[in-house]
């Protein structure tokens, strides 16, 4: 036992000094933010309305690099999702949908550390600050335009509503794009080769979220170095 630790024990110094190098992962987020119903009219033909969208919970990697003086670079591919209720009325006749609403994005990050401390050998945890640059791919809610586009005629007061399958596919199919900046700040832990975060991200972002141009994520991951 007494050699066994002889061994393990140096292999473990080495590792925690490596580890300090980079590191990667799985990330797990709960999106924060709020939109309230909205109902908007047709014409005199009839109206479309989304019930209230709440943040949802979403999974994605990341990989760090630790080995430039001064500041950590931090790269993040992830995305969230979610469902909401979407109420299509043509002419008296109501039809209800379930639609999936998220994101899918990348983020890149400057950190800075302003703590840190540690157990020689074992672990070490430290408090950073950090910003950088955004890009979302996402779903947005289906507005009149969309609508004339998927029924194909126009919207008129003969119009058939489109089928759940037809409306969900159109949404999954046709996304949009934008690019932001956003802010953040955490914990890191480290145990020997074991790593983990957890920190707040606020991503300011135009068109992602209705009617608001930011949204918060409460992000933990889980990884370890090389």
């Amino acid at each position: 036992m007494k050699k066994l630790i002889q061994y393990l024990l140096p292999l473990l110094i080495i590792s925690s000094q490596i580890f300090a190098i980079a590191g990667f992962g799985l990330n797990l987020n709960q999106t924060i933010f709020s939109v309230d119903a909205k109902t908007n009219s047709i014409g005199t033909i009839g109206s479309y309305r989304n019930d209230a969208i709440s943040g949802g919970i979403g999974l994605g990697g990341y990989l760090y690099i630790d080995a430039i003086p001064f500041i950590d670079l931090d790269l993040e591919f992830s995305g969230f999702g979610t469902s909401y209720d979407y109420l299509l009325t043509i002419s008296g006749n109501s039809t209800t949908y379930s639609l999936p609403y998220g994101s899918l994005a990348g983020y890149l990050t400057l950190q800075k550390k302003v703590l840190k401390l540690s157990i020689p050998i074992l672990a070490k945890a430290k408090l950073t600050i950090g910003a950088g640059l955004n890009n979302q791919t996402y779903k947005s809610v289906p507005d009149q335009s969309d609508l004339e586009t998927l029924i194909g005629s126009g919207l008129t007061s003969s119009s058939t509503a489109p089928t759940t399958d037809a409306l969900i596919d159109f949404v999954k199919e046709n996304t949009d794009n934008a690019s932001g900046f956003h802010i953040q700040t955490g914990i890191q832990f480290k145990l020997l080769m074991l790593d983990s975060f957890l920190y707040y991200r606020h991503v300011f972002v135009d068109g992602v979220i209705p009617a608001t141009k930011s949204f918060g994520s409460l992000n933990f991951r889980l990884g370890m170095g090389f």
